[in-house]
């Protein structure tokens, strides 16, 4: 018998007092009780397993709960979350779960009881009148109170507390100490309804409640209401419904009885819409008559601000209770939700009071949005000017916001993760109207402006604190979400955003413009925007787990994090557009933060968006179509063989750094937020400065694009970085200076850069300013001797004999001359081989004669023609189809050499020639050599032997 079973046993021997207790073995066919006394020493376990529901399904065991003055259900496993409810069900079908219970759970010895899972017990704990849970430890036998309701009330611990007792004998003394006393159970009826706790039977007179029915209610009584919204009865009932299944029942049955709520809000009572009317309608209005209407306006504001005092000061007893039950409701909601969250753990139990949720959620974020009553009383501290159409002075102005065509982006989970960046959409740009009116005036207005727009928010220029933040909180979430209360810190940051916009890029605001209306708009958005950005609220570490501190607090935080995190920091992640309102928000507030820390922060925001970026394109990258690494390599090198390879040139291969400037927005997107990002690194006062960071652009774009084969996280890419190249850490800290020596070093390393002749002098005379050797056959140079004319170097005589007898002899030979000849590093045939960057080619040779015959061999006859009488746009077409068939195509040797037109247009003479002379060698018609066609099967050693052998006297070469 296992340990657990074992402490089970013990358990209940512990708990038998009255001679007619019995047992019942739960496994999956649930047998008939037997009395405790008939069993020996040990229990004797069946090997069935354990259904939840099987309690129920013999009748045996059913009579005997409902018999029962207390039945004990001992446990020490759990069920998902659909069993629960289906043995819900059952047992309230059977009507048992109103017998008082003991559930006993028991655990290992290292398992907190708090995270006991107590699935099993849970419907009939969450039912029943009277019932106790305790968890014991099978090692120690030592049991622990979890939770405890009616009778057994007084042994629930108090909060925070553990009520932990010897073993379960002492639990039973305590019980008879406190005179636990449970009635009998011939006196209780059988019901499927619940009590919901002590304060409910107190108030109710133990009234019970059958939760289904109540749910189906449309509406209840105000007063039992009230009663439900208890906090310890809302517990009760949300409890009960998570174990049935009914929690979004209980949803919608609370947002039924939400109350009509009265909100006291400034309107017009004394006429100031009449004479508003008035003003506008009537175009043939005296100055005077103007200057009467006006002051009568100015009184009518006045008058409807006191009547708004007078009821703010005053509301009836009616809209106080309103407003009580909806707060009530609206906390009620909030559990519901806790408990949607919330797993069958012991935790469940541990709920804190509706008042407790309260305070979190208020102190946390003003999610829950309650038009508040403003405050605008005269010494309100508010922004004030003059209205343009009341023209009264000192009046507390207003921001009217006009209605979004659309509200989804600023919605999505890229919105409320980043609200800096989602303030920046197009969408957003036209938000805020430029009238400038007082608050009472924009309100009179109603849902258009004096520019006749559609306007779906006002704000009144009173600070962002107190019960005004609310109301403000209320007007931003309509215009930005259209009600939807996704997080007021992040809707003021979104706001915020889109005001510093309107004041960076609107001419009716710029501060540019002379008008005097306009510097009244700048003035106004101005300081709206200053007071949301240091009256708002948000976490330090902009995540779940920080503090709430004001938000310029939050800005500083995260330019000091970059000096420990680096290019990991919050900072840097954040999307391009909204960092660069982060590197504003460090102007707009004035944070002490150190110049040198905010240009470090802007540098690595540089290399992380570059990393970002790249790899975007490594992940888009399909079938190995490299084109779009093209634009990239523009940032690194001056002219290019063709798209992709760089010419060299030499030290000329590079672009100046000052050059990168200028293309690199067009290479990193182009977009709006990439120019806006870049105009950071405009002017700075040290053209050093500048170069120091293009280079680290260029070596961290070559870096990603030659030797990164994968996409990866800008994260992983900058481990790799460290981990495989010792310049890499210098290259990602911006504020380390770059050795300009090293860094040219890394980007010419794709260029070949040894001696054509290596380091034999003789043969680099005898092979002059190394323009190639002329065609010996149509395939080529020569295969029997070099083809340089200074060159003596024959790989075959006459005295060799059959060429196919000593052709691996020739091979050798002249695989050593052709190495030696153009600085071959080990090529066993002397030819070209395959070139990868980031390594160099292995040679200064390149595939020149094969490239241009395959090019020939693709032309048609007009084509030809035009090549062979010289016209320039033939030739010159003809030379770019052969440097991209070396390039592009070959892609062997020295495909970077900045010589391959020159050495074309040196051979191709040759090359005509040794055409003709193979179209007179096959007794073609056409002995110009235009219709000469290849046959790529003769492309061996042995056959150009052969051939050229036959060619020799034709077109003049000796052989041997």
């Amino acid at each position: 018998m296992g340990s657990v079973m074992q402490s089970q046993q013990r358990t209940v021997r512990a708990l038998h007092a009255h001679p007619e207790d019995n047992i019942v073995f739960w496994s999956s066919d649930c047998s008939s009780s037997r009395s405790i006394d008939s069993f020996g020493s040990t229990f004797s376990y069946d090997s069935g397993g354990t259904i939840p529901t099987s309690i129920f399904r013999g009748s045996g065991a059913v009579k005997e709960i409902r018999d029962s003055e207390l039945w004990v259900l001992l446990t020490d496993g759990e069920i998902c979350p659909y069993d629960v409810l289906e043995l819900t069900q059952a047992a309230d079908a059977l009507e048992v779960l109103h017998v008082p219970v003991i559930l006993i759970i028991t655990g290992s010895r290292l398992a907190d009881p708090n995270d006991s899972s107590i699935s099993v017990g849970i419907p009939f704990f969450a039912s029943a009148r009277e019932a106790l849970i305790l968890h014991i430890n099978h090692r120690t036998g030592t049991p622990t109170v979890i939770d405890a309701k009616g009778a057994f009330e007084q042994l629930k611990p108090e909060p925070g507390k553990r009520s932990c007792y010897t073993d379960v004998s002492e639990v039973l003394e305590i019980c008879e100490k406190l005179a636990i006393c449970l009635a009998p159970s011939s006196g209780r009826r059988s019901t499927r309804a619940v009590s919901l706790g002590a304060e409910w039977d107190q108030e109710t007179s133990n009234s019970l409640v059958q939760v289904g029915k109540l749910l189906e209610q449309d509406q209840i009584r105000r007063s039992d209401l009230s009663l439900l919204l208890m906090d310890e009865a809302m517990n009760q009932l949300a409890l009960l419904c998570k174990t049935r299944g009914q929690l979004g029942d209980l949803r919608d049955f609370l947002l039924r009885h939400k109350q009509q709520e009265t909100v006291v809000r400034l309107e017009d009572r004394h006429g100031a819409s009449a004479i508003m009317e008035s003003m506008q309608s009537n175009y043939s209005l005296t100055h005077l008559q103007k200057q009467s209407l006006m002051e009568r306006l100015r009184r009518a504001h006045t008058a409807n601000r006191e009547t708004f005092q007078s009821l703010q000061d005053s509301p009836s007893e009616e809209s106080q209770a309103i407003s009580r039950l909806n707060r009530r409701s609206n906390d009620a909601l909030q559990t519901v939700a806790e408990f949607e969250k919330s797993s069958y753990t012991a935790e469940i139990l541990d709920r804190r009071s509706n008042r407790a949720m309260r305070a979190k959620v208020v102190s946390s974020a003003d999610t829950a949005v309650h038009l508040a009553v403003l405050d605008l009383s005269d010494d309100v501290d508010a922004y004030r000017s003059t209205c343009s159409i009341c023209c009264g002075e000192e009046q507390i102005m207003s921001v009217a916001l006009k209605r979004l065509t659309s509200v989804e982006n600023n919605t999505t989970d890229f919105a409320l993760n980043f609200p800096l960046a989602a303030g920046l959409l197009k969408h957003n740009a036209e938000m805020i109207s430029s009238q400038v009116v007082c608050f009472q005036c924009s309100l009179l207005l109603g849902s258009r402006s004096i520019y006749q727009e559609d306007i779906v928010a006002a704000l009144p220029t009173v600070r962002y604190i107190g019960p005004n933040r609310k109301y403000l909180n209320h007007q931003i979430t309509l215009a930005i979400t259209a009600g939807l209360a996704t997080g007021a810190s992040g809707q003021v940051q979104l706001f915020a955003t889109i005001l510093d916009r309107t004041l960076e890029t609107k001419t009716w605001c710029s501060k540019d413009n002379n008008d005097s209306e306009a510097q009244a708009r700048r003035k106004l958005l101005g300081w709206m925007l200053q007071d949301l950005l240091q009256n708002c609220q948000c976490r330090m570490n902009f995540s779940e787990t920080g503090l709430w501190v004001p938000y310029p607090e939050a800005v500083k935080w995260a330019f000091g994090q970059y000096s420990t995190e680096g290019l990991d920091s919050w900072i840097i992640q954040y999307p391009l557009a909204g960092f660069t309102q982060l590197l504003r928000w460090a102007e707009v507030l004035q944070l002490s933060v150190p110049r040198r820390t905010v240009e470090a922060v802007r540098d690595a925001k540089l290399i992380h968006h570059t990393a970002t970026v790249l790899m975007h394109g490594l992940l888009n990258e399909k079938d190995g179509d490299r084109s779009w690494t093209y634009p990239f390599l523009r940032l690194i090198y001056r002219d290019f063989n063709v798209p992709g390879i760089p010419q060299d040139q030499g030290d000329s291969s590079l672009i100046p750094s000052s050059d990168l400037w200028s293309i690199l927005g067009e290479v990193l997107g182009g977009g709006q937020d990439v120019q806006r990002f870049l105009t950071y690194f405009d002017g700075l006062a040290q053209e050093e400065v500048r170069a120091n960071m293009a280079r680290r652009v260029q070596i961290l774009t070559f870096w990603a694009l030659f030797t990164q084969k994968g996409h990866t996280t800008p994260k992983t890419l900058f481990l790799i970085l460290r981990a495989r190249e010792p310049l890499a850490s210098a290259i990602l800290d911006p504020q380390v200076v770059l050795p300009t020596e090293a860094v040219e070093e890394i980007l010419m390393s794709i260029f070949y850069r040894g001696s054509e002749a290596g380091d034999n002098s003789t043969a680099g005379d005898m092979h002059g300013d190394y323009i190639r050797p002329p065609f010996a056959t149509p395939f080529g140079a020569s295969v029997l001797h070099c083809g340089y004319p200074r060159c003596g170097v024959s790989f075959f005589s006459r005295q060799d004999g059959d060429p196919e007898a000593v052709a691996n002899d020739i091979r050798v030979r002249r695989a050593e001359h052709l190495n030696k000849v153009y600085g071959g590093k080990g090529s066993q045939t002397g030819l070209p081989e395959p070139t990868v960057a980031p390594k160099a080619p292995t040679s200064n040779n390149h595939n020149l004669h094969i490239s241009i015959a395959r090019v020939w061999s693709r032309l048609n006859l007009d084509e030809r023609r035009a090549v062979a009488s010289g016209e320039s746009h033939a030739v010159a077409t003809f030379v770019d189809k052969a440097r991209y068939e070396i390039c592009a195509t070959s892609h062997r040797g020295n495909i970077y050499t900045e010589n391959i037109e020159r050495d074309t247009l040196a051979v191709l003479p040759s090359f005509l020639k040794v055409l003709r002379a193979a179209s007179i060698e096959a007794k073609l018609s056409d002995t110009t050599g235009l219709s000469y066609q290849h046959d790529w099967t003769k492309n061996t050693i042995v056959e150009k032997m052969k051939l050229e052998m036959s060619l020799t006297l034709r077109v003049g070469m000796p052989v041997g």
